[in-house]
């Protein structure tokens, strides 16, 4: 098999991964990856088997995902967070052979499977690991990435593409590379990974900007003032992060916001979530021109909004990336016009579909001919740039009119002393549903003078039947290890009682 500095271009004896305990050289990544895929074949996986690899913050998790991809295996990272239960369930959909942890809840679930396991943070790991043949696995190994869904609003699904486990290793490599390009990833100096690296798509672009040539520097965790630190370091050349984050960063006390506090940074690419425009522009003015914006999802649409786009079409999510087009259709099917709200649905030119893992019905659902969704309605100017209104699960219908609750928080994010913010449906009598908003301040806020601001602003900014009718302060809004918003647990016990 082609080493892996060969295939992107670097000195085998520079630093392909950093996780701030191991320094591994690409000519090490390579010897790793390959030795792990060695080992994960002596345990009983074939090229095709299922590997689940619940690591945490660690160069580890980089040969394990590689190890799993070289040796043709079809490979899923799950959340560090998850439960034994939680965990069983991906398990057992996805008929793993072999599972690569170091968390006790995973532990728990592949025993209680009989499953084969690598504990990477067993004394033995490394004795193990070379212990295994150092010959080069075929070229013609196909390996790829069977991803789940978040969950957020349901059971996680497995999403198979078409075409999974034909593209052999080199030229899935390649194409993550590709990936990383078109978002402005360099293929030089370090790329810094503040997230979990199990995030599907800071993984994949993370990887791809490797790919490109770029050294992967893992933060262990998050952690606002330590992520400053890192961008400042020498080299750090992009990163990945969601809005929450830009938030806790903005938050940072005594910290000079008059010049860029990472010179060497050419792109902090965002997505996950909602980017308030206020909180788009504190960012911008801050660190510079650098925010590339991404909007996608599992099932595989995208869109990408340049730096440039961004000032002169506020809000929008940008346009679709190569080999993919966006249309908005009603709830007949049919397509609707400029600046007319719809379902957001995707299409490859390819026209290559996906579909959930062992369930039909979802899939067809989600389908249009070609065209895909997974529910969020939005609409395209005249220029072609897409816009979000939100997800239709999320839609609060109030008398009849239909309330997107990204709208309101788009509107109230910058209100002085709310630290974060959701809105979501509550139950009304007489309209069947009202807007609550749940908010966590900001040290030192007062709950009181942050409701009269809240008031101040609905009044200014959001039509009447918009507007809250309850503001509720909270101690933490509730988001997943991904920072996406889970208001399904402020949702739900509005209606239960």
């Amino acid at each position: 098999m082609t080493a892996l500095s060969t295939l992107s271009r670097v000195n085998p004896d520079a630093i392909a991964v950093d996780d701030g305990l191991r320094r591994v050289s690409w000519r090490d990544l390579d010897a790793r990856s390959t030795a792990f895929g060695h080992g994960i074949e002596s345990l009983g996986a074939t090229p095709g088997d299922h590997v689940a690899i619940c690591v945490s913050n660690r160069a580890e998790f980089v040969d394990a995902v590689l190890g799993a991809w070289r040796a043709g295996c079809a490979y899923t990272p799950l959340k560090t967070s998850w439960t034994a239960p939680e965990l069983g369930a991906v398990l057992d959909d996805a008929a793993t052979r072999v599972l690569v942890t170091d968390r006790p809840a995973a532990l728990e679930a592949a025993h209680a499977r009989g499953l084969a396991v690598v504990d990477v943070d067993d004394p033995d790991f490394e004795r193990w690991l070379a212990g295994q043949s150092d010959a080069p696995l075929s070229e013609d190994r196909c390996g790829y990435k069977l991803p789940y869904t978040s969950g957020t609003t349901g059971r996680p699904k497995g999403v198979v593409m078409s075409g999974s486990g034909t593209t052999p290793f080199a030229a899935g490599w390649a194409a993550i590379a590709r990936w990383a390009e078109s978002l402005e990833l360099p293929g030089e100096g370090t790329h810094l990974f503040v997230s979990r690296l199990f995030n599907g798509a800071p993984q994949t672009f993370g990887f791809g900007a490797m790919a490109r040539g770029a050294t992967l520097r893992i933060l262990r965790h998050w952690d606002p003032n330590l992520a400053l630190a890192a961008l400042a370091e020498p080299g750090v050349t992009s990163t990945i992060m969601v809005p929450t984050m830009f938030r806790q960063l903005l938050a940072l006390p005594d910290v000079d916001r008059t010049k860029s506090p990472a010179p060497g940074l050419r792109t902090i690419l965002h997505g996950g979530e909602p980017c308030p425009i206020p909180l788009k522009a504190a960012m911008s003015d801050w660190f510079g021109e650098i925010l590339v914006e991404y909007y996608g999802f599992t099932e595989g649409g995208m869109t990408v909004v340049s730096p440039a786009d961004a000032r002169t079409h506020p809000g929008t999510v940008g346009k679709p990336a190569a080999g993919l087009s966006v249309r908005i259709l009603d709830d007949a099917g049919q397509e609707v016009g400029p600046e007319v709200e719809g379902t957001v649905y995707f299409e490859l030119e390819s026209g290559r579909r996906f579909q959930y893992r062992g369930d039909s019905a979802p899939t067809d659902q989600a389908h249009v001919g070609d065209a895909f969704t997974v529910g969020d309605i939005g609409r395209l100017d005249r220029d072609g740039f897409l816009y979000l209104c939100g997800r239709a699960a999320d839609v609060v219908i109030s008398a009849g009119v239909n309330i997107y609750p990204a709208e309101i928080e788009q509107a109230l994010c910058d209100v002085a002393g709310i630290a974060d913010l959701c809105a979501v449906g509550g139950p009304d009598e007489v309209r069947g549903e009202r807007v609550v908003l749940f908010v966590s301040l900001l040290p030192g806020a007062d709950p009181d003078s942050v409701r009269a601001a809240v008031a101040e602003a609905t009044s200014d900014r959001l039509a009447a039947y918009k507007q809250p009718a309850a503001v509720t302060v909270v101690e933490e809004i509730p988001r997943d290890p991904t920072g996406k918003l889970l208001r399904r647990a402020l949702r739900d016990p509005l209606w239960q009682t």
